[in-house]
Formats: C-alpha cells, structure tokens, sequence
C-alpha cells in the first residue's frame, strides 16, 4: 500500500510539473534541458501507450474496421506529436518543419500534422514578445509603432512575426525571436541522443543522423538577425526592380539582433499555390529554380534555408522570398571549379570529372575510386538537368538521390565512407534536401537543362521567364556602369561590387 501511495503521490508531481511546463511555454520557451528532457519522455510515454493500445484493440476489433482505427490513432498521435514539437520551439519544431517536406519516410499522417508548423505554430503570448521588442528597440512600443498587432500572422521555430505599421505610416513585418529560445537550443543540440529520439518517435525506420547533422549544421546560424538583415538586403540589392523575383525591405531603425522588421508585403502561400492553378505551379517552380541556380552562379550566393513557408506569390506574379538567416557565400574560384565539375559531367568528359573532384576535395589524389563509378555515382544528383528534356520531379526522385547521399547501395556500397565531404558542399546539400522536395510537392515539370544552359554556357534564354530575367540583368549592370559580360560564366565571374 505505500509504495502504491508512493507511486501515485511521484505521478502527480510528475503530471503537475508537466502541466506547469506546458503552461509556460506560453509565455517563454521551455529552455532547461531536465525540462525539455521531460517534454520528450511524456511524449515518448504517450506514444508507447497508444502503441500498446492500439495492439489490444485490433484483437477485440473487426478485421474490416482495423485499418481505419489504425489510422485515427496515427493521426492523433501525429497531432501530439506535432503539439509539442510547436510549444518547444527551436531545434525540435526546426526538426518537425524538415520532416514535413524532405523525406517521404515519414508516414503522411505525420507529414500531415507536421505541415501546420510550417508557418502558424503555437504563438507565444503577447506580452513576452512585446518585452523582446522593447528591450531590444529601447522604448515603449507605442513609441516605436503607430500600431503593433498582438496577433502574430506566423509562427516559426525561433521567433514569430506580427503585422505592425511604422510612424510614417509604413506597413511592415516584425520578426520577433522567442525569449528563451538560444539557450532552448543550446540545451538541444547539447544532447543529440534527444534529437535522434525524436525521429524515432515519427518513424523508427528513418536514419535520424543525417537529418540532425543537417539541422545542428543550420539552426545556429539563424539566431543572429543582424546577419540575416544584412544578407536580405544584400539579396535585396541584387535583385530590385526584377520582373519576377522579389525580396521584401529591411528597416534597420527598427532591426536588432533578436527584433527584424521587414517591408509587409501579401500574397498566396506555398499550400495555396501547390493546391491551385496548374500553371501558376509551373511558373512558381521556376522561379524559385532559377532565383537558386541564378543567385549562386552569378552573385556567388546561396539561401540556404529553402522550406515552403518561406515563399509567397503576388498578385503580379512574383514569387517574394522570406528568410535569409543561412546564407553562404562562395568564392569566385570555388564556383568557377565548381561550374567545372558539373560542365564535364554534361559533356561526359569522365577523366575530367575525377580530376576536377579531386580538386574541389570529394577524393583524395590517390583515391582508389573509378572514374566511371564516380561519374554514374554523381549521375543521380546531376539527373533533373542532365539530359535535354522535360523532367518532372517526384518524392521517389528525391527519395532515391538522398539515399544516395547518405546510404549507397548496389554497386555504389560504401560510397559514403570513400567519398570526402568539401565545407562548401555540406551547405550545397540543401538543394537536395529542400529546393527538389518543394519541386517535387510542385510537381515541376521542365527542360531544366535548357535552363543550366543559360547559365554555363552562356546560351539564349530558353524560356519567357528567362528572357526576361536576361533583359532585367542587362538593364542593372547598364545603370550601374559594369559590363554584362562580368554574368557570363566563362568570363572573370560577377564582380565584388555586385555584392556591395
């Protein structure tokens, strides 16, 4: 009897303390590791017993009725789960974001539920936003803002962002970083085994390692938003005034370290882009393809975060670009390498291609590899564009060339373990992991190897969109006195004042 009363008195505080966390959360991010840790065992122990559940009742239910009870429980297990994952913040929702798009391992129930964090997670209350803002600005807001909503209109994994409008009568989005939220994240990646966990709970089949490396590798860098003002208005710069592509204003008066306040601007969302016109998909897909491929090859530059709330679509047909807080810049000569490697790989110059590798660092001057195995081994990523044709990107492309990446198989085994990861290409694995997923959620459709053309060798537009981009260019290096030729990648590459 006492150690029943033993137990049951341990519950309760168990349970209170779960509760007291869970309400804090309103108002702060749950930040101590023990309380994070605890999060994650509740939730670990809410899922083994459904599990357990979800056993007993398929004996005593119908064989007819078990497949929909199965799915009920999954789906509630997906919102639990997908529940937490918003309330914690940081690493764990940055974790639940990614595993909404990149990887069809992941059952649809939960990719489901886990899609609600792309843009609208659980907002923290108003008050613990309105002190980061006045703490940071320096003043009341009523003094900073001729009006600040208190309800945000999107949520994200380190802060979230509330319409406001600026003394002038601008109307501008403030991005406010959660109070908490670094060292939430510090306590994160401090324990990875945590992390490892948490994809388990989702789909024990999934290989968890490089989906954290990944996310350790990215979320770091996010926490500064003077860095990412600076790289907004850098991309900002490039591309002002452009036909399709457009990137929103920073307001450095009113941007700090934890506070970025940005031009408002409205349009359709990603969902509501890839549910609707066919069409408007297509000419979305793109754009997006070419604002990537476009940035890195003729300004050097990459966003590195590619996800589907960062996007929206104007009524005049742009796509408007969010979230410039994972951006990497690459030198000159990297790119010129780079360019090199994938131009020998089009033009199946196979020795080339291994010298070229060896060069940028993926193998060792001595490497056993064959060249003909690297080449095929690189075939799979090189295969949207590789061939002149319209190719349509899938979830099994994208499923197939991650395997790839991080678990060869076949005459490619071991793969991984041979091969050399160069810095500069962790950050270019991005494009696998997001820019084809959302491709892939688009069901783009083109010649994009018509379209890597333009850019490697310099050949005439293939596309209406790509006319208009070339004659964009040409119009900002005439009003800023440089030389078109400086974009053509066989000449000395975009010139640093591009970047000024």
């Amino acid at each position: 009897m006492l150690l029943f009363l033993v137990s049951l008195a341990a519950a309760l505080l168990l349970a209170a303390f779960l509760w007291l966390a869970r309400r804090r959360t309103r108002g702060a991010v749950p930040r101590a590791r023990l309380a994070r840790l605890a999060r994650v065992g509740s939730l670990s122990a809410r899922l083994a017993t459904s599990a357990v559940g979800a056993r007993l009742r398929r004996i005593v239910t119908r064989r007819s009725r078990r497949a929909a009870h199965d799915e009920a429980r999954r789906r509630r297990d997906a919102e639990a789960v997908t529940r937490v994952m918003g309330e914690m913040k940081g690493a764990f929702m940055k974790l639940g974001q990614m595993l909404s798009f990149v990887s069809d391992a992941v059952p649809p129930e939960y990719r489901a539920a886990l899609a609600s964090l792309q843009a609208k997670a659980p907002p923290l209350e108003f008050p613990a936003i309105r002190a980061v803002v006045e703490d940071e600005l320096g003043a009341q807001l009523e003094r900073r803002f001729a009006r600040f909503d208190a309800e945000p209109i999107a949520s994200a994994s380190i802060g979230q962002v509330h319409r406001a409008r600026l003394p002038d009568g601008e109307q501008v989005a403030v991005k406010v970083q959660y109070p908490g939220v670094a060292e939430a994240i510090g306590a994160d990646l401090a324990n990875v085994s945590v992390l490892y966990r948490a994809v388990a709970l989702m789909y024990p089949a999934l290989d968890p390692g490089p989906v954290v490396a990944e996310l350790r590798a990215r979320i770091g860098e996010e926490l500064d938003y003077r860095r990412e003002a600076a790289s907004q208005e850098s991309f900002r710069a490039l591309y002002a005034g452009h036909p399709f592509i457009r990137v929103p204003r920073v307001f450095a008066s009113h941007s700090t370290a934890r506070v970025l306040t940005s031009e408002l601007v409205s349009g359709q969302t990603f969902a509501e882009v890839a549910a609707g016109d066919p069409e408007r998909r297509a000419r979305f897909a793109e754009i997006l393809y070419r604002f990537v491929f476009g940035s890195i090859i003729h300004f050097s530059m990459f966003n590195g975060d590619p996800h589907p709330g960062n996007y929206l679509y104007t009524t005049r047909g742009e796509v408007v670009f969010f979230d410039f807080g994972c951006v990497k810049q690459f030198t000159h000569a990297m790119l010129q390498r780079w360019r090199r490697l994938v131009v020998a790989h089009l033009e199946g110059r196979v020795a080339d291609f291994r010298a070229l590798a060896c060069e940028l660092g993926f193998i060792a001057a001595d490497s056993p590899i064959d060249g003909e195995l690297l080449y095929d081994y690189f075939a799979y990523f090189y295969e949207p564009f590789a061939g002149d044709r319209v190719y349509t990107f899938t979830p099994e492309y994208n499923a197939r060339s991650l395997g790839m990446v991080f678990k060869p198989s076949g005459r490619f085994a071991g793969m991984s373990k041979q091969l050399n990861m160069p810095p500069d290409f962790v950050f270019v694995n991005r494009i696998q992991w997001g820019v084809y997923s959302i491709l892939a959620a688009l069901g783009a459709s083109g010649n994009w190897h018509r379209i890597h053309r333009e850019y490697l060798y310099g050949e005439p537009p293939s596309t209406e969109l790509g006319g208009q981009d070339r004659a964009f260019r040409a119009v900002w290096c005439h009003e800023r006195g440089l030389d078109p030729q400086a974009f053509d990648p066989h000449g000395a590459g975009a010139p640093r004042a591009l970047l000024a």
